[in-house]
């Protein structure tokens, strides 16, 4: 794991003024692009004292249509997913919009949240990007690529490439996005580093309701919470299943679904289906603090999952997360400090024992859910990612 930097926080002792021009096809204005995080990585390097120069909605035009036919690929017979910026011609036009933003630009740093747009751009500034896996890690994990076009593929790993040639650094939020990129494409392995994801919180919960809510939780009854919009592939089945198991074991349990749920209308009377919040309006936060206040456990089967934003924010709310070993939620879930992590083969039988263990030891849950949230302040928040991300920026100007 040489190749490997894992950032603990930056402690620079005399910060210089950085420029940064931060590109990226979203807006960065905008909470919900790539659920905050486009958002949330830029106030981390505001806070941290670094200038930015916003250059968002790359190509946006172009991107428009393309989703545009995306969703009609996927209307088809043969429902292909069309690739929406993971082309030659869109990389193209990423860097045109670049260079012409460039050409007047006073910044030190090229910066983006996404590989893409740093594959074709040709500057001396330094170049670095920041993202989460890379094209090789989400096609050979996620289902959805199941029906990515073969003639896209070769030009999709071309792209990636290119991205990780042409920059001077590629930073990824976990251990396992980094390694594909060392297994996959040819890289100097210098120049890749690991600064893990903070949660997107706009209301960080205080230490001390923390601790409240931990010593408040019910003893009688155990609340489990399944957050997530794709039902099958965050592990919805097995989660249902093992709240079933506990219940016809006799052990009191409450499942609390956000997000989304079976097809079925008719769900158990310890099930309760809040459908979609949005963490947008107050209403939503509200109701997503409600209810990680009470929840013992977050429970996330996940067959797929690039990183897990909600198993940081679990923690920042002192409640353990339940996941699988997928992917790169061992990044943010480490071993009985803020939760546990499970072999994706693991039935339902298994989650539901690990439950009961856990829930019916009183002094070692409230521990684990302790030691969550120490895990949130010392490593899964924006302050310490921010402070990473501008020490690994200061390398290179």
């Amino acid at each position: 794991m040489g190749f490997i930097d894992i950032c603990a926080p930056w402690m620079a002792s005399a910060p210089f003024p950085m420029r940064i021009t931060y590109a990226t096809t979203y807006d960065p204005a905008d909470v919900k692009a790539w659920s905050g995080t486009v958002y949330f990585i830029a106030k981390a390097l505001l806070d941290q004292g670094v200038e930015l120069e916003m250059l968002g909605e790359l190509g946006k035009g172009r991107m428009l249509v393309n989703k545009a036919v995306n969703k009609l690929s996927k209307l088809s017979p043969l429902g292909e997913m069309f690739p929406v910026e993971r082309t030659e011609r869109m990389a193209d036009v990423f860097a045109m919009d670049i260079r012409r933003h460039l050409m007047t630009s006073r910044s030190d740093v090229l910066f983006s949240p996404g590989s893409i747009p740093m594959a074709l751009v040709r500057t001396k500034r330094p170049k670095v990007f920041y993202t989460d896996a890379t094209f090789a890690g989400i096609l050979g994990m996620y289902p959805e690529f199941s029906t990515y076009p073969k003639r896209y593929i070769k030009e999709g790993h071309q792209l990636e490439q290119a991205a990780l040639s042409n920059c001077d650094m590629a930073i990824y939020c976990s251990t396992w996005a980094a390694r594909t990129a060392m297994e996959h494409y040819d890289v100097d392995e210098r120049r890749v580093r690991v600064v893990p994801l903070g949660g997107n919180l706009m209301d960080e919960p205080a230490a001390a309701d923390v601790e409240q809510a931990v010593r408040s939780r019910d003893t009688a009854v155990c609340e489990l919470l399944f957050m997530g919009v794709a039902w099958e592939r965050k592990g919805g089945p097995k989660a249902l299943e093992a709240a079933r198991i506990l219940h016809e074991q006799g052990v009191p349990v409450r499942l609390h679904l956000v997000g989304s749920a079976p097809e079925t209308k008719e769900l158990p009377s310890y099930v309760v289906d809040h459908g979609f919040i949005s963490k947008g309006t107050p209403e939503g936060k509200a109701a997503f603090n409600a209810l990680f206040r009470k929840a013992h456990f977050l429970v996330l089967p996940t067959m797929a999952e690039c990183y897990g934003l909600v198993l940081c924010e679990a923690s920042a709310h002192g409640v353990p997360a339940l996941v699988n070993d997928v992917g790169g939620t061992s990044e943010v879930v480490h071993q009985g400090l803020n939760g546990e992590l499970f072999p994706v083969e693991a039935p339902a039988s298994v989650w539901a024992e690990r439950i009961a263990a856990l829930f019916t030891d009183r002094a070692g849950y409230q521990q684990l859910a302790r030691t969550s949230r120490r895990a949130y302040d010392e490593r899964l928040n924006w302050r310490v990612a921010g402070s990473a991300l501008r020490g690994l920026l200061e390398e290179l100007v």
